[in-house]
């Protein structure tokens, strides 16, 4: 979506029609497309002003929207998986959601994904065994 005619332009705009402008010298002039211009007078008609609508509504509304109280579950439920929160939800609070809304909840609280203790190697340890020929030692 493209951004919103200016408010100045809008108002130069309902000022030459008020003044007697046609609404087609009106779309020459000010290069705005004839439904606009309409757009703006019924809108003005409506409200009384014609600022620009903002706040677009972009997405779906999430599922979880009260991230306080996700919060505190998340920490009740800190050591278990995400299909594990998933039942307790269900449990809980009678609503079944997917193991991915619990994964975008937990990004949302700034909660990052459980790591596992000992799945990297210890940096303490030697890459490669010493029996190994020189060339591969690090």
């Amino acid at each position: 979506m493209g951004a919103p005619y200016s408010q100045d332009l809008r108002l130069r705009v309902l000022e030459a029609l008020d003044s007697g402008m046609s609404k087609m010298a009106a779309h020459k002039t000010f290069r705005v497309a004839r439904s606009t211009i309409d757009d703006w007078v019924k809108l003005r008609a409506a409200t009384g002003h014609v600022e620009a609508t903002t706040r677009y509504h972009r997405g779906t509304l999430p599922a979880i929207d009260d991230l306080v109280a996700f919060e505190e579950f998340a920490t009740r439920h800190q050591h278990s998986t995400l299909e594990g929160m998933k039942a307790a939800w269900h449990k809980e609070r009678g609503q079944l959601l997917s193991i991915n809304t619990f994964s975008v909840a937990m990004k949302r609280i700034g909660w990052t994904h459980k790591k596992r203790v000992g799945s990297t190697p210890s940096v303490w340890e030697p890459a490669v065994q010493s029996d190994a020929p020189s060339s591969y030692r690090l």
